[in-house]
């Protein structure tokens, strides 16, 4: 199986040297958990280390944010972006509402393919589908929904990361969303010792189509260059 690696330091290792290529992943975890940075940064080294053109789709979008990520681990997005090998875009859950849901994942896959086409994206973040569920307002549609859009976009050859927010202690907020992705990880905010009140970034990944992987919870270190798993088990 083609493998498509990361970018992460420390996740390759663990997932037989990358994600399937092209496959659908699930980065999913609550607010905080450091979902938007990695999935950034799978981008963002993509385009700089192995030449592979990037497509950021923000639902709800937060451009602002980005840049603040940029600038924190020096990452000369910018330059990408003038080389053609990053493209960022925004939409609001309301573009998608005049849709009727017949053809609303129709309509998604022109626009995003329009983009992919044109810069022969090979690496796809959407942050979120959260948003887009709570729009759609129904369980077996937003199912669907993913369903045809994570198979058109490896019709396409892309390597997608679907980021999506927790529900407590649910894995996602609608139950669906794994299910229909060939990988799963999960982010969390996980505390080792309750007396200490202290937080720590954990990693753990729960799916991965034809990969033997450790079911174990790995520490997420960051610095000048952005993220990176701890060895060692959490």
């Amino acid at each position: 199986m083609k493998r498509i690696q990361t970018g992460i330091p420390g996740l390759d290792g663990l997932i037989e040297g990358g994600f399937p290529n092209p496959s659908s992943i699930l980065l999913t975890g609550p607010t905080g958990s450091a979902k938007t940075v990695l999935g950034l940064q799978y981008l963002y080294k993509g385009a700089l280390d192995f030449d592979e053109p990037g497509f950021m789709v923000n639902i709800a979008g937060y451009n602002t944010t980005l840049q603040w990520y940029a600038e924190k681990f020096s990452w000369d997005i910018p330059k990408m972006q003038q080389k053609g090998k990053l493209v960022f875009s925004s939409y609001d859950p309301i573009d998608f509402e005049k849709f009727e849901f017949r053809t609303l994942h129709s309509e998604i896959i022109v626009q995003l393919g329009k983009i992919i086409d044109q810069i022969g994206a090979k690496r796809i973040v959407i942050d979120s589908v959260t948003p887009l569920g709570q729009s759609i307002n129904d369980q077996a549609h937003f199912r669907t929904l993913l369903y045809y859009l994570s198979r058109a976009l490896k019709e396409k050859g892309c390597t997608t990361v679907f980021i999506a927010e927790t529900h407590g202690a649910d894995l996602t907020q609608f139950g669906v969303e794994q299910h229909v992705m060939d990988g799963v990880i999960e982010m969390s905010l996980s505390q080792r010792d309750p007396h200490e009140g202290t937080l720590s970034h954990t990693l753990m990944v729960r799916k991965m189509l034809a990969t033997q992987f450790p079911m174990a919870k790995y520490l997420v270190d960051f610095n000048e260059n952005g993220v990176q798993l701890a060895t060692g088990y959490y």
